[in-house]
């Protein structure tokens, strides 16, 4: 398996938990107004808490555009700061850790995920995550909780590269890591744009799960389209046979 690896997308893809998902896009820094760990003694007022989720959104959509990540916490003090609301770094960090632990409750493994990953891992494919998040500790310890973790030899996500999924270079880093090379290897994930688009910018070959989607390839067609992870391991096998 020399220079050959896999890499998978970590949300919708190896596990779904749509309460963390809204506080990446869309909800975090309003619920960290509301963090009750917090130092400010009045509740937030309803136009603050639009207005944060409001330049949230905004910081979060022009990030994926641009493709160079800012964490969690660089996110929220950026917000905060733009609303002039000033927050020690030490808060921000603490606040920003509780509530994505508070949503490990709700995380849990696509259906295929763990055998699909196994029987790669047994057949001695490096395997890594490549996910556009802006909380690395949160990939880590929803794998661990899943019993993923162990398969993988690299997890790299946005925060941890610095680049979102709409640029090559957080593939780039994965490889690197996995020391593979981007012909021999595949990617899989549930976005056409992130995971098809992205990945093959950065020379890899793709599957795309479509799951109930009806639409088509806008451009770059995958190289395997599957509704989901049930029995694809030997597929993706095949694939990295042939790539020899």
């Amino acid at each position: 398996m020399t220079g050959q690896a896999v890499t998978f997308d970590f949300h919708d893809t190896l596990a779904h938990c749509d309460r963390w998902f809204e506080l990446e896009v869309r909800d975090l820094v309003p619920a960290f107004l509301q963090w009750p760990g917090g130092a400010r003694s009045d509740p937030p007022a309803p136009d603050l808490l639009n207005a944060a989720r409001v330049d949230y959104r905004r910081l979060r959509q022009r990030i994926a555009e641009e493709g160079h990540e800012q964490p969690a916490e660089a996110c929220v003090a950026s917000v905060l700061g733009g609303l002039g609301i000033l927050v020690s770094p030490e808060e921000i960090g603490d606040g920003v850790a509780a509530l994505m632990r508070e949503t490990l409750d709700e995380v849990r493994a696509i259906p295929g995920a763990a055998t699909t990953v196994r029987e790669l891992a047994a057949a001695g494919v490096p395997l890594g995550v490549v996910s556009s998040a802006v909380y690395h500790p949160f990939v880590e310890w929803s794998l661990t909780q899943i019993g993923l973790r162990q398969p993988f030899a690299v997890v790299v996500t946005s925060a941890s590269a610095g680049y979102y999924k709409s640029r090559p270079e957080i593939y780039r880093h994965a490889l690197d890591a996995l020391h593979a090379t981007p012909e021999r290897s595949i990617h899989v994930g549930d976005s056409y744009r992130y995971d098809v688009q992205g990945a093959h910018r950065a020379g890899m070959r793709t599957v795309w799960l479509r799951g109930e989607r009806d639409d088509e390839p806008d451009g770059q067609a995958p190289d395997l389209m599957a509704g989901d992870l049930q029995g694809l391991a030997p597929r993706l096998l095949a694939m990295l046979a042939a790539g020899d």
